[in-house]
């Protein structure tokens, strides 16, 4: 009985670590293959100016680094990422999209982000 306790209770770290890299590997798709950050995030989203912006235009020409998302808490990115608003009510600029995700893909999406450096 004790064995099978031990077994048991050892399993469960397993299954949440499974869980996070499922979650982990969700967002990498939905980053990289479905909406496509890198395009103005950059390669490894460490952020990189707009070459098609221009200062002066209404909208922003440098995409910041979401790497990590030093920005945003855990639950503001979720949040942002299911409203499209960032903290204090305001929106990103264009031509950053107005994603309405699920929150689970919200979720998986910040999971993979944070999993950045």
């Amino acid at each position: 009985m004790i064995a099978l306790a031990v077994v048991t209770v050892g399993l469960f770290p397993v299954h949440a670590s499974a869980d996070r890299d499922d979650m982990v590997s969700r967002g990498r798709y939905l980053t990289n293959d479905g909406v496509k950050c890198v395009d103005c995030h950059g390669a490894r989203l460490q952020g990189m100016q707009l070459g098609f912006m221009r200062p002066g235009m209404p909208i922003a020409y440098y995409a910041p680094k979401i790497a990590g998302l030093p920005m945003l808490s855990q639950p503001a990115a979720v949040r942002f990422f299911q409203t499209g608003l960032l903290p204090g009510g305001g929106r990103a600029r264009p031509p950053m999209p107005q994603f309405r995700f699920s929150r689970s893909d919200a979720q998986a999406i910040t999971a993979y982000l944070r999993s950045l450096r």
